[in-house]
């Protein structure tokens, strides 16, 4: 498991944005943290590194706001794609997606997350970023996954840590 510290809501977002660069085509981005943590502001920077245009807010009260956005493409050696400058200095492509910001918080059981359908973003054509994933109970996570945890260690200062499974 990978972790740091930040010491500001901005180098909790700086870090979002650093993991957005690692995002593939349908990954589901689990977050688990304390009210207040910082969950909303770490997505923020994903939604940054991932192109997104559009303010983003937590769901609380929609349960899932969507966003377009774009993911970096690895193209195969033999194609010959056209490449834009990332700010990493690092040459990538970029395809458009669909980014899927689900907020669990008001919801109570796995019966009323399954109730709303929400498995057609988890598992659909686009990024599902996941905060309160801990509501969904370990066995209802997607096997393929980041799990993110933030962890309040002061008030300025946060525990990071991240994993992809498998």
């Amino acid at each position: 498991m990978k972790k740091l510290k930040s010491t500001s809501a901005e180098e909790t977002e700086k870090t979002g944005k650093k993991i957005a660069m690692t995002v593939k085509p349908f990954d589901v981005i689990c977050l688990f943290g304390s009210l207040g943590a910082g969950k909303t502001v770490f997505v923020q920077g994903i939604c940054k590194g991932l192109a997104v245009k559009d303010f983003v807010n937590s769901p609380s009260f929609k349960i899932v706001n969507e966003y377009r956005g774009k993911f970096p493409v690895y193209p195969e050696p033999r194609q010959k794609p056209r490449f834009s400058k990332t700010g990493m200095g690092k040459r990538q492509k970029f395809t458009r997606c669909g980014v899927y910001h689900i907020d669990l918080y008001r919801l109570n059981s796995a019966g009323e997350i399954n109730d709303l359908g929400l498995d057609e973003y988890i598992y659909g054509n686009g990024i599902a970023i996941i905060e309160w994933a801990e509501k969904l109970g370990k066995k209802n996570l997607p096997k393929k996954r980041i799990e993110i945890y933030i962890k309040i260690k002061s008030e300025n200062e946060r525990e990071i840590k991240w994993r992809r499974y498998p």
